[in-house]
């Protein structure tokens, strides 16, 4: 819960943050100039409700590429008191990391060097509110630390583990976040950390890709 001493968030913006910055910039410039009475002094925004069905939150996984350090050694000189329990296959961890049955966080791995191909490693006194950005202060410091060749972020539980478990990688499978965390989250932390989840599936983007090839 969030304690009635935090402030109050009413309005998020989603996206095009940088050309409101812009506008604003602009408009505290010309203020003294042209007065309140102008059209500079506006922003046309469209105004959703994060709660509408047409919205959807897809979690993005992490893969490690070409390790270079010990992973679990890593995790447990970053975060100290962990458990990572070894599963059967990937569903199994995926049900476990979605379910979140836990007192701490869950997130699940794949690959990495482990006894078996896939595991659950819980966090019991993570630094975010969601576990991705739990996640992602440890791999900015192992990054920094040259643990691995490339870090990317992939869409869909299939290509994490795919990629995760081929020698020499590390998939990172993160749950979605709910809805209801992202302004309690961004009260609480906050901006999000990248990456943190994305608006409907990887393939709903192919119009980035094919806008290019008609360019």
């Amino acid at each position: 819960g969030i304690n009635a001493d935090k402030p109050v968030l009413l309005f998020a913006m989603g996206d095009g943050n940088h050309s409101l910055a812009t506008a604003k910039a602009i408009w505290e410039r010309m203020k003294p100039e042209v007065g309140l009475d102008h059209p500079s002094r506006y922003a046309l925004v469209e105004i959703e409700n994060v709660h509408d069905e047409a919205l959807e939150f897809e979690p993005i996984h992490r893969v490690l590429f070409g390790l270079r350090k010990d992973i679990f050694a890593s995790i447990r000189q970053y975060y100290g008191q962990v458990e990572y329990t070894p599963v059967a296959n990937a569903a199994k961890m995926i049900q476990l990391v979605d379910k979140q049955d836990s007192s701490g966080q869950l997130i699940g791995i794949a690959g990495g060097g482990g006894s078996k191909p896939f595991g659950v490693l819980e966090i019991p006194k993570p630094s975010s509110n969601l576990p991705v950005g739990t996640l992602q202060a440890f791999l900015d410091v192992f990054m920094k630390e040259n643990g691995a060749d490339r870090l990317d972020y992939v869409h869909g539980e299939e290509v994490v583990c795919d990629l995760g478990v081929l020698p020499g990688n590390a998939g990172f499978y993160v749950p979605g976040m709910s809805k209801s965390d992202l302004f309690k989250t961004v009260i609480l932390d906050g901006a999000l950390p990248r990456k943190t989840f994305s608006m409907g599936e990887a393939k709903e983007k192919r119009f980035y890709m094919e806008a290019r090839k008609i360019v």
